[in-house]
């Protein structure tokens, strides 16, 4: 049943036919596609209300567009617990993955003398994902495209995904972006989906990017919108090569050759082998696994097996060649020595080695990301990632001194390029210098940068001439990842970051950097972090005041024999005092830290929060159980200034106010 071909015997023009795959074009459909785009553009949620019934046959004027909460919770229960399980499994290697991508947060070099460079990644405003639901149910889809979204920090996620003919979203999506905090997700399929996101109705919000694979009308949809909005990776027809040896075991080889093209009947899979004997008994385990599957995918795979199938190249350099050449979204090496040949290799979406490799691993578990470059963009493409849910901002600052060193040549390349205005923006200017320049302590020279404020998410980012802190402040669903997300380089302050998230019931987020010529001081990363960290307290107080909150709080922090009593106070200006009970045998270090510089941080906190905070150590010899038992007190007391109180709307118990 599977179509196998020699190199040797194939002419150049037939070589180069194999290359070919759809150009995602579909001219039958160009039309039809922009009459529903502008239909949704006119009429918004009319619109789409009849579109829904007239090619998703389902009437959703009983149900609405959105999903309701009561819809998650029912999905959630409707679930069996293996499968729950397998998700969470699957989410949890994701998010391990793609929390290794997030980039620095900010950076900056002084090139020359006063000449200041640098950057600044933040996550895009809003995003839409598309979860496809054509061919199948897809919460892999929904765990690939939410997770990175959600560790960029993306503050608007919007979710569209085709009802059934109920008005029902596949239960197993539901279930994942609930598990990543998503709440908005509309029950919208095809091009009217993509349109609704990039225009923007009564009900759905519009969008700054749109991503998630889809069908013929959902990728020609986001051809025709690629100047509204940003359109990102492209995903078409599923793709795979598997490049084999004679060592390959053929039952495992034929195994993924059908794992692919069970896809549909315009995927693309060849073997690519230089054994005549693999080939011949590869053919014949398909034919015999095929009559295993249901009928509409063994008729995918008969399908596939006819147009793509077994190539038999005269080497393994010849099928590397073609590969290269191809550029698949999936490469699966069946080889004795893939160290060998992978140096070999320049283009794939991905690179799976070995035998133990399958590409379901890779599609719903592993965690690199199953969303792949594929018709050949691989050679420039990448798969998604975090990245793809941020954007990077250049900073420069030059100095007056710096200005006029450079000016001469500033003026000689505007004038060659013929732009008068800018030559005279320069010479324009008083360059001048006499005496010292003048410098400035405000927030804005020492770098203080609100990335995100909300309620219940704030994110800033600290630079000062010592470091760059990046630290983002949240409520809401627990971070299972929580200790990934802090990156201090000292352990024990990790674990006290912890500690407060833990016990004041906040994600919480923290990445140091030495900056310049900075170095990795354990006084000076204290201080920072606990000054950031009181920094985004007192914002996300201030997102607060409008309803009203305590703006105090006590609590007594205990483990095993240490015991410490902390107050918290959000007067509008700093003040610690911290004290220790005269029976307590303070000691000068506690794991990787000094005591001291916990105090550092302290203070620090204090200062950033414009806060009065009292830390009194009762009892206890353990240094360890000693400050545990201060940063549980002081995470709960945190909490408690948070708590409503309708009473104190707009203020705070401080004289100061906040």
């Amino acid at each position: 049943m599977i179509t196998i071909r020699h190199w040797n015997r194939l002419t150049d023009s037939e070589r180069q036919n194999l290359l070919i795959r759809g150009e995602m074009r579909y001219p039958d459909i160009q039309a039809t596609v922009e009459k529903i785009l502008q239909e949704v553009q006119v009429y918004g949620d009319e619109a789409l209300w009849r579109l829904e019934e007239e090619l998703d046959h389902v009437d959703l004027h009983s149900c609405g567009l959105k999903v309701t909460e009561a819809e998650f919770v029912a999905a959630e229960q409707h679930l069996p617990d293996h499968l729950k399980a397998a998700i969470d499994r699957s989410v949890a290697n994701i998010k391990h993955f793609h929390l290794k991508q997030l980039p620095q947060q900010a950076w900056s070099t002084e090139i020359l003398p006063g000449v200041h460079v640098g950057e600044i990644t933040r996550p895009i405003a809003s995003v839409g994902l598309y979860v496809p639901r054509g061919k199948g149910s897809f919460p892999s889809v929904m765990a690939m495209l939410g997770v990175p979204a959600v560790i960029a920090g993306v503050p608007q996620i919007i979710v569209a995904s085709p009802p059934d003919s109920q008005g029902t979203i596949d239960p197993a999506v539901l279930y994942v972006a609930k598990q990543l905090g998503i709440s908005h997700v509309f029950r919208l399929g095809g091009a009217q989906a993509i349109a609704a996101l990039a225009f923007g109705t009564a009900s759905v919000p519009k969008v700054a990017k749109v991503l998630g694979p889809g069908s013929a009308y959902v990728a020609v949809a986001k051809q025709q919108l690629a100047g509204v909005i940003d359109i990102g990776l492209q995903s078409g027809p599923s793709e795979a090569l598997i490049i084999a040896d004679n060592r390959a075991d053929p039952k495992w080889v034929a195994l993924d050759w059908m794992n692919e093209a069970e896809h549909g009947p315009d995927s693309t899979v060849f073997l690519l082998t230089p054994s005549v004997t693999l080939a011949e008994q590869v053919a014949g385990f398909v034919g015999e696994y095929c009559k295993q599957l249901p009928k509409p995918r063994r008729q995918f795979v008969e399908q596939v097996a006819e147009r793509a199938g077994i190539l038999i190249t005269p080497d393994l350099f010849t099928a590397l060649d073609f590969a290269n050449d191809f550029a698949t979204e999936h490469l699966v090496l069946h080889v004795a020595d893939p160290d060998t040949v992978l140096p070999h290799i320049r283009h794939a979406g991905e690179i799976l080695i070995g035998p133990f490799t399958p590409i379901a691993a890779g599609n719903f578990m592993v965690g690199p990301n199953a969303v792949l470059p594929t018709a050949g963009f691989a050679r420039s493409m990448s798969a998604l990632s975090v990245r793809d849910f941020l954007h990077v901002t250049s900073v420069l600052k030059l100095s007056k001194s710096a200005l006029s060193e450079l000016a001469p040549d500033i003026v000689t390349l505007a004038e060659y390029e013929g732009f008068p205005a800018h030559a005279l923006s320069v010479t324009g200017r008083d360059l001048t210098l006499s005496g010292v320049e003048p410098t400035t302590n405000s927030e804005q020279e020492l770098g203080i940068f609100w990335r995100e404020s909300a309620k219940d998410r704030v994110r800033v980012t600290r630079q000062t001439r010592e470091s760059v802190i990046d630290l983002q402040l949240s409520r809401g669903p627990r971070d299972e990842a929580l200790k990934e997300h802090l990156q201090t380089g000292i352990q024990f302050l990790n674990h006290m970051l912890e500690t407060i998230a833990w016990r004041g019931q906040f994600n919480l987020a923290v990445t140091y950097h030495a900056y310049g010529n900075g170095y990795h001081l354990m006084h000076v990363i204290a201080e920072d972090v606990g000054l950031t960290l009181g920094l985004a307290f007192q914002r996300m107080a201030q997102e607060h005041l409008v309803s009203g909150i305590e703006g105090s709080g006590f609590a007594v922090g205990i483990i095993d024999e240490a015991e410490s009593f902390v107050a918290l106070s959000l007067e509008g200006r700093p003040f610690l005092q911290c004290e220790y009970d005269p029976a307590v045998r303070q000691l000068e270090h506690v794991e990787d830290m000094l005591t001291t510089d916990l105090e550092n941080f302290l203070s620090g906190f204090a200062q950033g929060a414009l806060a009065t905070l009292h830390v009194l150590v009762r009892r206890g010899h353990d240094p360890h159980h000693l400050w545990e038992s201060v940063f549980r007190a002081l995470g709960e007391a945190m909490n408690a200034c948070l708590r409503p109180n309708a009473f104190r709307q707009g203020t705070t118990p401080g004289v100061k106010g906040i």
